[in-house]
């Protein structure tokens, strides 16, 4: 299970204080809503945008469900290995009318790139994620117009 945490959150405890960017743990388990997480290391994790390659993530195990979790922070999307300040850099040019092979965003290693058919996904999925599509109105999109507003 992954579990996001922001740092200034109520219900979680501190950890590594005497640190400069200690780590938070919840208080509770998210599973069981009994037990209390206890530290369980430490993994890297691939995290590109123009700041970061790669990152160590926190991990926990409940006492009582022995359910380990991994802690992200609130910029790195489960599963992805592009954060969330990358796809919105892509998004934003997008939006200035650059082609999605010109869309990539920077990277601090760079030999990365993000493939044009992953920016394509990434605004279809964004676009399909909205909720007036649900609706039984037909709607003409310009794409650029979208990228913009999205």
């Amino acid at each position: 299970m992954i579990v996001f945490i922001p740092r200034s959150a109520g219900g979680s405890k501190p950890l590594d204080e005497d640190k400069v960017g200690f780590e938070w743990l919840p208080e509770i388990c998210p599973a069981c809503g009994q037990g209390r997480l206890i530290g369980h290391g430490r993994r890297e994790r691939s995290a590109h945008d123009k700041n970061h390659h790669r990152i160590q993530v926190r991990r926990g195990l409940c006492k009582i469900c022995r359910k380990t979790f991994t802690i992200l922070p609130a910029w790195c999307i489960p599963g992805a290995i592009y954060t969330l300040d990358a796809r919105q850099q892509a998004m934003a040019r997008l939006a200035a009318n650059l082609p999605t092979d010109q869309a990539a965003p920077d990277c601090r290693d760079s030999t990365r790139f993000a493939d044009p058919s992953t920016i394509r996904r990434w605004f279809w999925r964004r676009i399909a994620g909205l909720r007036f599509f649900l609706s039984p109105t037909l709607y003409a999109w310009d794409f650029c117009t979208a990228a913009r507003i999205l």
